[in-house]
């Protein structure tokens, strides 16, 4: 009896170890690859004086390392079927599917495209063990190249940072989704604030040239002009580098706009807003209001001058929230984190960070706009990998339609996360509706020298709702004065005079003759004077009377020049070829052989005696000095 039941104890707990064998068995692990955000490579050159502190780029702040925890956890809980943060992990139908993830790749993307392409083709060469859904990454320009090179092996993408517009193109970015909301509901919000809240007219963008710059400016230029009748003007930062900042600052400032949106991330908004204080387009008075994205963090910002520091105290920032606090499953979550352990794969984090233990115990999350607004949607976006894992292949092994399966799979259907109730379009972005955006005040504590990001209101719906139940904002430079747009424009340069018409040159030429022929005419006065006085020197005669002999002789050649033209002077040329001295002297002549005899003397025999010869006379012989009155006799 004894020996029978011995039997029957060891042929139940065969048969119990033969089932367990059984589920493990039929425990289907499906590889999967996160591609995180733990350094930037190219913060090296944004921040010379930062050292590279890991694999040669700049190592990012505990912020991220809250990033990275979140993706390990969201792959524990869901392994677990750990139903806490998010219910639908221990529903019946999870618990009856066999999927389980296993973490075949768990790399950083060092903020580059480039360097996270190498990885998932490195991925792919390795064919026994590839990731058959990649979780990640952070950047537009990043989640364009590996999404494109993932199509070609059919494997499913989510995203959970990256929110560039052009993202949304199914036919260029097949099996591609995100848990964060697409740049088009950011846009909006900050287009509606500006116009709806603020009354501004017009604003000016400053953005990075990459994926994330162009589609985010692009769409909100379009909604702005568009939609509330603003004027926006762009400036273009290619490069962020000293130099390559200067220049569209430089065009920022000339065309005095006041306010003004950001679009970059990290380290990049902290080359640009030193630039602006620099050149002095963030302005004291008029006060000016400068908005940021969920592209800038409250720890990115500590690495600013104390200058910057004061101008951008009382900015303001505009993001997709992830985390809310009236949202009870974010609220477990964080009350929960510091009693976490360390999740599996977590020993492959940088050394250079905190150990995961500090993290969990000293790390406020609840405090971080990176935890608030990216771990969160790097949480969900696991735990939908795992839903759609689970809605493509239930049970057993992969089919090959298994990236096609994923990707159909999130029509209709919906679950609970951290971020609220997520949910995806026919083109894999988040559904809008389910989607809202926070406005914080940027406002440097002084006592720590640390920025916070302290909430003002939510956009939700198409409006936003202030917490105070009115707007109650700071500005820049923490000014309480209400902001101005655009500084008044200068007065234009005064407008060169119209050409005079066609009578004015008329006019303008005769005076131009009028003054030539007056300089002649002075020319020829002042020689002929010169003249006459040399003449009257020499025969001792007046330069006045000379001058009227000289013109009664010149006129009556002219007189006879005419007549002669007009065949009148024949006649009469002899007759005024001379001028008789006078009539009266000619009569009295006749019958005084003496006077005759003085008469040839002075007149060389002639029968005639000329002006000279008569003015010689009355001088030598009549002793008459005045040629006046000897003229006039």
């Amino acid at each position: 009896m004894q020996k029978q039941g011995t039997w029957g104890g060891a042929l139940a707990l065969l048969c119990c170890a033969a089932a367990g064998a059984h589920n493990v068995q039929h425990l289907s692990q499906v590889p999967i690859g996160i591609l995180q955000r733990w350094t930037d490579k190219h913060a090296v050159h944004t921040i010379p004086h930062q050292s590279p502190a890991h694999m040669g780029a700049f190592l990012l702040d505990i912020g991220w390392q809250s990033v990275a925890l979140s993706s390990l956890l969201a792959v524990q809980h869901f392994n677990n079927r750990d139903g806490r943060f998010v219910p639908a992990f221990s529903s019946p139908e999870m618990r009856a599917c066999d999927k389980n993830w296993t973490l075949t790749g768990l790399v950083d993307t060092q903020s580059s495209s480039l360097v996270a392409t190498r990885h998932i083709v490195r991925w792919f060469d390795e064919h026994a063990s590839h990731p058959h859904v990649i979780v990640g990454p952070a950047r537009s320009s990043e989640a364009g190249a590996v999404a494109t090179v993932a199509s070609a092996q059919n494997v499913p993408v989510i995203s959970y940072w990256a929110t560039a517009p052009e993202l949304s193109s199914s036919p260029r970015f097949p099996n591609f989704m995100r848990t964060i909301p697409c740049d088009r509901g950011s846009a909006f919000a900050v287009c509606s604030f500006w116009a709806t809240e603020m009354h501004f007219s017009a604003g000016a963008v400053v953005y990075a040239h990459d994926a994330y710059g162009d589609g985010f400016k692009s769409v909100l230029r379009h909604l702005c002009v568009e939609k509330f009748g603003m004027r926006i003007q762009t400036f273009e930062v290619d490069g962020f580098t000293e130099d390559a900042v200067a220049s569209p600052i430089a065009a920022l400032v000339a065309v005095g706009m006041n306010v003004v949106h950001v679009i970059a991330t990290g380290l990049e908004v902290v080359c640009v807003i030193e630039a602006a204080v620099a050149q002095g387009a963030l302005r004291r008075h008029p006060t000016s209001l400068w908005t940021l994205t969920d592209g800038i963090s409250a720890s990115d910002l500590g690495l600013l001058s104390i200058a910057a520091k004061d101008a951008i105290d009382g900015s303001v920032r505009i993001a997709a929230q992830g985390a809310n606090d009236e949202n009870p499953l974010w609220q477990r979550f964080v009350q929960e984190w510091s009693t976490f352990t360390p999740p599996p794969y977590s020993d492959r984090l940088p050394a250079n960070w905190s150990t995961s233990e500090s993290v969990f115990s000293d790390f406020d999350i609840n405090a971080s706009s990176i935890g608030r607004d990216i771990a969160t949607f790097m949480y969900d976006a696991v735990a939908a990998a795992g839903f759609l894992a689970c809605r493509a292949a239930p049970q057993g092994p992969l089919p090959t339609t298994f990236g096609a399966n994923f990707y159909e799979a999130r029509r209709n259907w919906s679950f609970d996360g951290l971020t609220g109730s997520v949910s995806f379009d026919e083109n894999g972005d988040r559904v809008v509706a389910s989607g809202t955006w926070s406005l914080s005040n940027v406002l440097l504590d002084a006592a720590t020298n640390e920025f916070e990001l302290v909430l003002k209101a939510v956009f939700d719906g198409g409006r936003w709702v202030w917490r105070a139940g009115k707007r109650d904002l700071v500005y820049n430079y923490r000014s309480t004065d209400e902001p101005v747009d655009q500084l008044q424009p200068p007065s234009p340069p005064p407008s060169p005079p119209p050409p005079p018409p066609a009578g004015d040159k008329f006019l303008l030429l005769l005076i131009v003759a009028a003054v030539a022929a007056a300089i002649l005419f002075c020319y020829f006065v002042t020689r002929s004077t010169l003249k006459l006085r040399t003449v009257s020197h020499r025969f001792g005669i007046r330069p006045l009377q000379l001058l009227r002999m000289f013109a009664r002789r010149r006129g009556l050649c002219i007189i006879c020049r005419l007549r002669r033209y007009f065949s009148f002077c024949f006649r009469s040329t002899s007759h005024l070829a001379t001028q008789k001295a006078s009539i009266s002297l000619e009569f009295s002549l006749q019958g005084h052989e003496q006077l005759r005899a003085l008469f040839r003397e002075y007149t060389n025999g002639e029968d005639t005696m000329s002006m000279q010869q008569w003015l010689r006379f009355k001088r030598e012989s009549q002793k008459e000095d005045d040629e006046t009155v000897a003229v006039r006799e």
